[in-house]
């Protein structure tokens, strides 16, 4: 199955954000995520550490309005696009300033941007920031939609997201409705996911760590910065990893991961009961339906 995804081997590169309060967004991001804080022609902010960066702009409160895919390289991209324009897809310009005039852009049914270019070397020569307190890789975004059926044959279908988990919530007439599905890209159980909700809203991104001692260090500088554990430590089942969460200024949620399962190519689609067990081993969990 992944074999014959063109768009495998993508990454999330970076995510934007937006805020009625931009300086106080990223001096958050600044500080929590040991992240340099570079101000971009467009008035937008670059929030820049070691594998991983985001930008911040001005607009509503919680906002993410897009999310940019890397490519390894223009061949690859290149297949991708042209596969796209077949389709019959609408390919608009990309909203980045840290891809090149290669990237392009498409609109999912919430109207969410999805971005694909190529790694930007040029970024390797900007300020890494802070030394952080363990590694912190952007590795996932994940979104919120009251609309699964049609998210589901775009990032499937249209775009080629490879199915890992669905998690299934059993209704009183025998039926099921699906309420979670967790997507990858490259050989890590997701890079993209999305949960059933009453309405369409980001729901967090995650930065990926060696270890789970790196959680433990992470969890350390958010306490030194008077930062509560929004949510975990756990276990999520579906992935199998470690985590916390965090929420920033607005209320959007931050994960820290480690340990993430990685999968064998052609692995069947895995089914989870929709419970707080399935979304933490451990104890609570954030139920989003």
């Amino acid at each position: 199955m992944t074999s014959t995804s063109l768009l495998w081997g993508a990454e999330l590169d970076h995510i934007r954000l937006d805020s009625a309060n931009q300086d106080r967004l990223a001096a958050f991001y600044r500080d929590a995520f040991a992240m340099a804080d570079t101000p971009l022609d467009d008035g937008a902010r670059l929030l820049r550490g070691k594998e991983r960066r985001l930008i911040i702009g001005t607009g509503t409160a919680g906002e993410q309005p897009y999310s940019a895919f890397r490519f390894p390289n223009t061949d690859r991209l290149d297949a991708f696009k042209s596969y796209l324009t077949v389709q019959g897809m609408n390919l608009m310009p990309s909203p980045t300033p840290l891809f090149g005039t290669e990237a392009f852009a498409v609109a999912d049914p919430d109207g969410r941007q999805v971005v694909f270019g190529l790694p930007n070397a040029a970024l390797d020569s900007i300020d890494n920031g802070p030394e952080a307190p363990a590694p912190g890789r952007l590795q996932h975004v994940v979104v919120a939609t009251a609309n699964l059926t049609p998210m589901v044959a775009f990032y499937e279908t249209t775009l080629g997201f490879v199915p890992t988990d669905h998690v299934l919530r059993d209704e009183t007439d025998g039926t099921q409705t699906l309420t979670a599905i967790f997507y990858r890209s490259t050989p890590e159980h997701h890079s993209f996911a999305m949960f059933l909700s009453d309405t369409a809203r980001p729901d967090h991104h995650a930065y990926e760590v060696s270890c789970w001692n790196d959680i433990r260090d992470w969890a350390d500088h958010m306490s030194d910065l008077y930062i509560n554990l929004w949510w975990g430590p756990g276990r999520h089942g579906p992935g199998n990893n470690l985590f916390f969460m965090v929420e920033d200024p607005d209320g959007y949620k931050v994960e820290v991961s480690a340990e993430l399962e990685t999968m064998e190519d052609g692995d069947a689609v895995r089914y989870w009961p929709h419970n707080e067990r399935s979304l933490n081993l451990w104890g609570p969990s954030w139920m989003r339906v």
